[in-house]
């Protein structure tokens, strides 16, 4: 009878300890061998002996064979709201989410055909099993605003320049090891609440300033990790042999040490990261202003023409003449083309070449443009600066888009 006793109690203590399989084993033990926990040092207990879940230890922290080796789930984390796929509230479009009793713990091996990511980067696909990490607070979200370029400046081409980002919110100069440990850990925050990662900067070619068409993730002209830690609230990345003529789009890319975007608490937020276009050499400003229209005339010669309430126009030509604007347009400034100013632009009346003229519809005190031929027959571009103000040549216009 005693061996048969054995036997049995042996039995209960081995359905105690193994899963049952497909199910992830979420029972907190009071730990075997090793007391509550194996100690009261090691964290939350360690998996105790031979048997049960980690047990809970009095000193905290997380000491080898603790909550970061065990193979169960612990209760206190078990996201009970991930039963819940949100159709409870339905609105239109709105799609069910996916449901986990155990945290999708074990999603990935129910994904068919692709490897687990395992803190590599894999270009043809996986699954990353690493959990989102600790979430900062609404007063923690991280942004960033490009200092250098500024929005529509214009560089020399193939000349050094340096990329300069302030950041704000984020506790920079923090990176791991992109080729084994990339998503391979949970986003972390620093005593402050700010999440302990780095960011990068990104330049891509366009087709134009105006493009519409989605930019190829894959091609870029330039990429850097900002890896240091902020100097004066900035970063900076230098582009050391500059860029061929063009026109350029700069973004960021702040993310968490583990290379993974940061994660925020709230869905509705500003934007973490920042974006500006540039160009590079005076062609390609010419090309955009004479494409956007507004300010100043870049030093090809190409003019600006004025706004009525109908938008932008745009005039081309050589001519960097004085002032613009119909349709009571106060304070127009620009450049008035040879060949006139499109819609929008200031037209003069009839008279002479060069001579001073009123603007169309009712702008006074417009005084007679530099521009040859002009948009009336005969006549110059008047200027449309109601106080009587005079367009200036700019090399290039950063605000005029």
């Amino acid at each position: 009878m005693k061996f048969i006793s054995c036997i049995l109690f042996a039995s209960v203590l081995v359905s105690q300890v193994v899963a049952v399989p497909g199910r992830l084993d979420v029972r907190a033990g009071k730990g075997g061998n090793n007391g509550k926990g194996g100690g009261k040092g090691n964290g939350k207990g360690n998996a105790g002996g031979n048997g049960g879940a980690a047990g809970k230890g009095k000193n905290g922290g997380d000491a080898a064979g603790g909550l970061q080796s065990s193979l169960t789930l612990d209760q206190s984390v078990i996201a009970t709201g991930f039963a819940n796929n949100g159709q409870d509230v339905p609105t239109a479009g709105q799609v069910a989410s996916l449901t986990s009793k155990n945290n999708f713990i074990n999603f990935c091996a129910t994904v068919k055909n692709l490897p687990i990511t395992n803190g590599k980067q894999i270009k043809t696909g996986s699954c990353n099993p690493a959990p989102m990490g600790i979430i900062p607070s609404t007063d923690n979200m991280p942004s960033a605003k490009l200092v250098n370029p500024k929005n529509l400046d214009n560089i020399k081409e193939n000349t050094s320049f340096n990329i300069v980002v302030a950041v704000a919110g984020f506790e920079v100069g923090n990176f791991v090891n992109a080729e084994e440990n990339y998503f391979a850990a949970p986003q972390q925050t620093n005593k402050q609440g700010q999440i302990q990662g780095h960011s990068h900067v990104v330049v891509e070619k366009m087709d134009a300033i105006d493009q519409t068409k989605p930019t190829n993730p894959n091609t870029f002209a330039f990429f850097k990790g900002l890896n240091d830690k902020a100097s004066g609230g900035t970063l900076t990345a230098t582009v050391d042999k500059g860029l061929a003529a063009g026109v350029y789009r700069l973004a960021t890319i702040n993310t968490a040490a583990n290379h993974q975007p940061c994660l925020v608490p709230v869905a509705q937020h500003g934007s973490l990261d920042d974006a500006i276009y540039f160009t590079v050499g005076d062609a390609a400003a010419a090309a955009v202003v004479a494409k956007v229209g507004g300010k100043g005339a870049a030093t090809a010669g190409a003019a600006g023409a004025g706004k009525d309430a109908a938008g932008k126009g745009a005039a081309a030509g050589t001519a960097a003449g004085a002032g613009k604007g119909a349709n009571d347009n106060a304070n127009a400034k620009g450049g008035a083309a040879k060949g006139g100013a499109a819609k929008g632009g200031a037209d003069a009346a009839q008279g002479g070449t060069a001579a001073a003229g009123k603007g169309a519809n009712d702008n006074t005190n417009a005084k007679g443009g530099a521009g040859a031929g002009g948009a009336a027959k005969g006549g110059a571009a008047g200027q449309g600066d109601n106080k009587g103000g005079k367009g200036k040549v700019r090399r290039f216009a950063r605000d005029s888009y």
